[in-house]
């Protein structure tokens, strides 16, 4: 927690790992405000929050079983009523907006860029937090993804790039941070989000990827975000995996190239100007991903072989950062947040 008011300008809810980074970014813009923050035990996220010195009040902790994620997400819902603060301002970068925000007459923003978990059927705990999400006062959403949200949300507020843009407006790599890693020469892997209740697909290809890449005797650090995740690399003698949150930005910078089978990753890599590849499980991709596979900066691909093949071929091609655009959507929101809190 930041300030000592009892009422504060802005309540910040932290729920998943690259958030810390847009959390971080945040507080750098905002240091006129007292905030209030809290989080939640998935992926590396406290240990980010922890590395980075971020106070919050950590709330829940996710599950790998479906019946048991749904089960932590009502308990949390509840949480975030009893814990909640007297703010101005939720701002959610993606979680739900819990009702304690709405009966304390909070304005509500809600940060989202995936579209894929308001379209097709859901299952029933998915449809409760997508009702959550739409009482949201404001909707901030990539200007590509406009179309899909403003069916499901009716009325939103677009922005230009990405959200990815937003954080990696002043990155600075570190140069000592290779010191950290076993190798200097290496890919990023981060699997497949198949515990996402959005995710319908329960089928990992990171074991056979993996296999490919040591055959190709390319060194891979492993980012799994829970056991079940870690299972699927043991055995390779080619794959570091960390004993502690890295700063991610760092780790994508100084990659080959970096391969994720959720969309994040994959996103700041391509903002980056570092090979992105995508292995998410559908078909139907986020709208922000469909568009820069467009654009030809992420390789979308569930063939193994292919993807191996595709990072041989892109291996020290790296583009500039593209870090005029992330600094003008970073003005943009910033400036519209704050002028909410005002």
């Amino acid at each position: 927690m930041l300030g000592n008011k009892t009422r504060y300008d802005l309540w910040i809810d932290v729920i998943n790992t690259p958030q810390v980074h847009m959390l971080k970014s945040f507080l750098k813009e905002f240091k006129q405000y007292s905030i209030y923050i809290t989080g939640f035990k998935r992926g590396e996220t406290v240990e980010l929050m922890d590395l980075f010195g971020f106070k919050g009040e950590i709330l829940g902790k996710d599950r790998y079983n479906p019946l048991l994620k749904s089960l932590s997400f009502v308990f949390r819902t509840f949480q975030l009523i009893y814990k909640a603060p007297d703010a101005k301002v939720f701002l959610s970068f993606g979680s739900t907006i819990p009702p304690s925000a709405k009966m304390k007459k909070m304005k509500t923003i809600l940060m989202h860029d995936n579209d894929l978990m308001f379209i097709g059927e859901k299952p029933f705990f998915q449809k409760i937090k997508n009702f959550l999400q739409k009482m949201a006062d404001y909707v901030l959403i990539p200007e590509v993804a406009q179309e899909p949200f403003k069916k499901y949300f009716g009325e939103v507020i677009p922005y230009p790039g990405y959200k990815e843009h937003i954080y990696i407006a002043d990155f600075q790599p570190n140069p000592n941070f290779l010191g950290l890693l076993p190798f200097k020469d290496y890919i990023v892997v981060r699997p497949e989000s198949l515990s996402s209740l959005y995710v319908l697909e329960k089928y990992s290809i990171v074991p056979e990827i993996l296999k490919g890449f040591e055959r190709e005797s390319i060194n891979v650090v492993y980012l799994p975000r829970n056991r079940e995740e870690r299972v699927l690399a043991e055995g390779f003698k080619n794959v570091f995996t960390p004993h502690k949150a890295l700063d991610g930005l760092n780790l994508v910078y100084y990659s080959k190239a970096t391969l994720t089978g959720s969309g994040t990753m994959a996103r700041e890599a391509a903002v980056l100007g570092v090979p992105a590849v995508s292995f998410f499980p559908k078909e139907t991709l986020l709208s922000v991903d469909k568009d820069l596979v467009e654009k030809q900066k992420i390789f979308h691909s569930r063939n193994p072989e292919e993807i191996v093949g595709y990072v041989k071929n892109s291996w020290n091609k790296r583009a500039m950062p593209d870090l005029e655009k992330a600094r003008e959507v970073r003005r943009y929101v910033i400036s519209f947040v704050k002028k909410v809190i005002e």
